[in-house]
């Protein structure tokens, strides 16, 4: 996956094809992971986390020299995942519909989402959640057939963004609508100053989906949080 210009050079990211005709990818998976998958009530749902979850295992091993299906990874009280390792890597995991995505660094946190831009998504019942009021004018502006495509990229680069920090939609440290993210010049998101030392673009995803990719300005935000107790 192909990375925004003006990243940082200890940031890299991948993309996950999914194959939903292959068995569960569950060799790499613990009893809890594969307990998870099969709690999906669809097939898909379950096919798509194990995939991404595998691969994810499989960078993290490559990237700390450990074995993929020994890792301990912890999740924080926001349901954030984190390596049980002193002084690993930052990573952030996102999926929908048939793609995965996965950003690591060792320096700095960081965040990424991607989003399938469904057609029977109705979005405008969304932005009174998504929107900051610059967003807003933003949008109102474009061309109509313009809008659901920046629809998507607002809510992904928010996604990013949130993730980045380590809270999610609905953990309260920040809300979506409270920072703006419009409008967007070329691949580079104008964030706002109410959403930290941080950092967002747009990621070149397949089509019709959209992706973003978020990262701390300072390696102090992301060093706070990385020797294990």
């Amino acid at each position: 996956m192909q990375l925004p210009s003006h990243a940082p050079d200890d940031v890299r990211v991948w993309l996950v094809e999914i194959d939903f005709t292959a068995p569960m990818d569950c060799a790499v998976l613990n009893e809890a992971e594969i307990a998870r998958a099969r709690r999906y009530l669809r097939p898909v749902d379950a096919t798509r986390f194990a995939a991404v979850r595998a691969a994810l295992r499989r960078v993290l091993a490559a990237e700390v020299d450990e074995d993929a299906a020994s890792l301990v990874i912890e999740t924080d009280a926001n349901g954030r995942p984190a390596l049980a390792l002193n002084h690993a890597p930052d990573f952030n995991v996102s999926h929908s519909g048939a793609f995965g995505a996965i950003a690591l660094s060792r320096k700095r946190a960081v965040g990424i989402d991607i989003e399938e831009a469904r057609a029977n998504l109705n979005w405008r019942e969304l932005t009174s959640v998504v929107f900051a009021d610059a967003d807003t004018r933003a949008i109102e502006v474009l061309h109509e057939n313009a809008q659901r495509n920046a629809f998507f990229d607002c809510w992904t680069a928010k996604e990013a963004v949130l993730k980045a920090h380590g809270t999610g939609i609905g953990a309260g440290a920040i809300r979506m609508d409270a920072f703006s993210v419009l409008p967007r010049d070329g691949e580079r998101h104008a964030l706002s100053k109410e959403a930290g030392a941080y950092e967002v673009a747009v990621l070149k995803a397949p089509m019709n989906y959209a992706a973003a990719l978020s990262w701390s300005q300072s390696a102090s935000i992301f060093a706070k949080s990385r020797c294990v107790k």
